[in-house]
């Protein structure tokens, strides 16, 4: 009995499956159909549900990318599974991106790289070229004042996924540095993180400094020295890490929101800012590359000794000295006591009667070490007198009726007449108790008691 229960089964089963068959090639079950676009090339499938098409083959020209496929309503698909209704599929292709970031945006006159300014049309229209290695230009952008985030990606449509560009939204005109990390995203371009600021308005751990960085042009780059910096006529202060001080006041100097100081007009004439020394024409202008009085102005409107060590050595001198003291000869005085008593005598060089060159050297040893000879003493002073606009003058001769060797400082008043300063004779009395010389700015006459030899 059981052994015909199981024939019947399988005879059944047979009989099912060879109707399957014959309905099948009878078209009663409908087959699924695809049709794939690819360019101008039309590819129709017909499958069986559940099916897996194969795509075609993409015949990608010079200079294109496959992005991906869109369904009718120009959505992102993904044809590759198996088919369930019938579909249409088009191959999005469009402009391949430049393997890596190309600069289109500007450093400015400073090498400031203005990150929260508006990108303009332009500016954003040469990003979109540089993205697509010039192979596509947005239409329209170029003539726009700015650009918000959706206005670029509606400008961007068809060139990358519908996806993607959903993400690029807003109403409000992109700053430069949006502007930039969108068009590194939008490249897969990865810009290193900068070791220092790229700009002197940009911190390097900015968000978004890296792209910004890498979207512009490295030739306007610009780099500062620590301190106060005359630009283009205009103030600044440059803090350690190279960028522009901002809403900040420094010795009585007010540092406005873009950088430059707008809180002191300067009186013709030298004035020290945060111990450096600089030089005020009569028109009200600072001097740039000029020798004013004896005093060497380089192009960043600062005096110079010929040595940036020395001259930083000498700006951490000053800076006390100048916050305390208001008039120049206030400032001297101040600095001829600091050198006489806040430093230690050491026997070191000598020079001969009517050496020069040395004062840079032995200002900057006395300076770094707080000890030196007569010849440092007189350096340190120099050094100081001439930051604070005295053409100063470090003089190797003699001393005293036995003729020993020793260095001074000569600085000429407005009437011609020469004055000696000598700190380290001065130092070496009150060392011993005896405070009643003042060896301060000494005429003629006087220091001729002390018998000061020039060889000459």
């Amino acid at each position: 009995m059981k052994k015909r229960i199981f024939a019947g089964m399988v005879l059944a089963a047979m009989a099912v499956c060879l109707a399957l068959v014959i309905a099948a090639r009878a078209g009663i079950f409908p087959a699924v159909e695809l049709r794939f676009t690819v360019g101008d090339t039309v590819t129709e499938l017909r499958l069986r549900p559940q099916e897996t098409p194969e795509l075609p083959e993409l015949q990608l020209g010079e200079g294109e990318r496959f992005v991906c496929w869109l369904d009718a309503e120009g959505s992102e698909a993904d044809p590759a599974v198996p088919a369930l209704t019938d579909a249409e599929y088009t191959a999005l292709i469009a402009p391949a991106t430049a393997a890596s970031a190309v600069p289109w945006l500007e450093y400015d006159a400073l090498g400031r790289l203005l990150p929260e300014a508006a990108v303009t049309g332009g500016e954003l229209a040469a990003g979109v070229s540089a993205l697509f290695g010039g192979a596509y230009e947005p239409e329209g952008m170029a003539e726009k004042e700015t650009v918000t985030a959706s206005e670029l990606a509606s400008a961007l449509d068809g060139l990358f996924k519908p996806s993607l560009l959903a993400q690029i939204s807003g109403g409000a005109a992109l700053t430069r540095i949006e502007a930039a990390q969108l068009i590194c995203t939008l490249g897969g371009w990865h810009a290193a993180v900068p070791e220092s600021a790229p700009a002197p308005d940009l911190a390097a751990d900015t968000p978004g400094a890296a792209e910004l960085a890498a979207c512009a042009d490295p030739a306007g780059a610009k780099r500062y020295a620590p301190g106060p910096a005359v630009i283009d006529g205009a103030f600044y202060y440059v803090d350690e890490d190279g960028l522009f001080v901002t809403d900040t006041e420094i010795d009585g100097m007010y540092y406005g929101p873009d950088g430059s100081c707008t809180g002191e007009d300067f009186e013709p004439g030298f004035v020290n800012i945060a111990g450096y020394l600089y030089y005020v024409d009569e028109d009200g202008e600072f001097v740039f590359g000029e020798t004013v009085d004896g005093m060497a102005f380089g192009e960043d409107g600062r005096y110079t000794s010929g040595s940036a060590e020395l001259d930083a050595l000498v700006a951490a001198e000053l800076i006390p000295i100048c916050a305390e003291y208001e008039t120049r000869e206030e400032r001297l005085r101040a600095a001829y006591d600091h050198v006489r008593d806040d430093f230690e005598y050491l026997r070191r060089n000598y020079y001969n009667i009517g050496e020069t060159g040395w004062a840079v050297d032995e200002a900057i040893t006395m300076f770094s070490t707080g000890r030196g000879n007569c010849y440092n003493y007189a350096a340190a002073f120099w050094a100081l007198a001439r930051g604070l606009g005295y053409d100063a003058i470090a003089v190797a001769g003699t001393l005293g009726w036995d003729y020993e060797a020793h260095g001074w400082v000569d600085i000429y008043d407005s009437d011609g007449t020469r004055l000696t300063y000598d700190c380290e004779t001065e130092m070496a009395y009150r060392r011993d108790g005896e405070y009643g010389k003042d060896m301060f700015a000494m005429v003629p006459w006087f220091a001729a008691g002390w018998n000061y030899y020039y060889g000459i």
